[in-house]
């Protein structure tokens, strides 16, 4: 059988003890001879930092980025170089992650959350907070500075969407037991290629989906042996490693399609000015088959 060499890079949150990957799925199929099976040699690689995975992306030094959707849709809106080929993550919910004398909703008001302020302005009143009256708001340009503000003591909360909410739990922080489940980020892990490569070596990353398709499916299946590499690979503690099977691993989406709604969702709050509509943007942006018109079932 002849084989082919795909590099996929993807990034992580915190550092040290807290490191949390936005998707090991990787490691465990590895191990199993998942993606071998079917002609790849695979590398599954930590590159932190958007802009050092976009430039591994461009110079050819690798073949797939794992990346927020938000840091991918403004990459091909600077570029309009690079191509989605799916997603491993369609939705996350946003918890309000607080100091542990915040218990309820009822205790933040007066008070301050640091959250990104087009998240705020629904979440918050999907929970029946009203925006000044009940509770001040620190707006923040991404996730990680309201985790920042958070860590730092300038607001007693933040909405956090996960991983996030784990790097929290890490230092400290509660969740807010009567905060709705809320699902508020749309395309968390999408996978980003070059359109050169995707002419390429499009049988490859075809395959390479196939693949990873049965790798999240066989992780999801195998919560013994994930806990095992994820204890293994990064050094997790157990209970954190569990933590991360049972309310993190089970977001990852098989299908490994990209749902129209998300990608509007997705406009919406990340370029309402780009002067571009979600039909004209998926078919520039989305390479041929990697869109599913409805999302998942519960993913809503």
């Amino acid at each position: 059988m002849e084989v082919t060499r795909l590099r996929v890079l993807y990034g992580v949150l915190g550092e040290g003890d807290e490191m949390v990957a936005r998707d090991p799925t990787g490691y465990l199929a590895i191990e199993r001879g998942i993606y071998r099976r079917r002609g790849l040699e695979l590398s599954w690689d930590h590159v932190q930092g958007t802009e050092e995975r976009n430039q591994a992306l461009a110079a050819g030094e690798a073949d797939l980025s794992l990346v927020i959707g938000r840091a991918s849709l403004q990459h091909f809106l600077r570029t309009g170089a690079t191509r989605l080929i799916g997603s491993c993550m369609n939705r996350s919910p946003y918890l309000l992650m607080a100091a542990p004398e915040v218990r309820t909703l009822g205790d933040l008001r007066g008070k301050a959350v640091a959250c990104r302020r087009v998240v705020a302005e629904t979440l918050l009143g999907r929970a029946g907070l009203e925006l000044g009256a009940d509770v001040r708001l620190e707006p923040v340009d991404t996730d990680q500075h309201a985790l920042d503000r958070l860590t730092a003591g300038s607001v007693v909360a933040a909405l956090l969407p996960r991983p996030f909410d784990f790097v929290a739990r890490e230092r400290g922080f509660l969740p807010v037991s009567d905060w709705p489940e809320v699902a508020g980020d749309p395309l968390p892990i999408s996978i980003e290629t070059m359109a050169s490569t995707l002419r390429d070596k499009g049988n490859a990353l075809r395959t390479f989906l196939v693949s990873h398709r049965e790798a999240i499916r066989y992780l999801q299946g195998h919560r013994r042996e994930t806990l095992a590499m994820l204890e293994r690979v990064f050094g997790y503690a157990p209970d954190l490693a569990a933590a991360l099977y049972d309310d993190y691993l089970v977001l990852l989406d098989p299908r490994m399609t990209v749902d129209l709604p998300q990608v509007d969702r997705l406009l919406r709050l990340t370029a309402p000015d780009a002067g571009v509509g979600v039909a004209d943007l998926a078919s520039r942006w989305l390479a041929p088959g990697a869109a599913s018109p409805r999302p998942a079932s519960g993913s809503e």
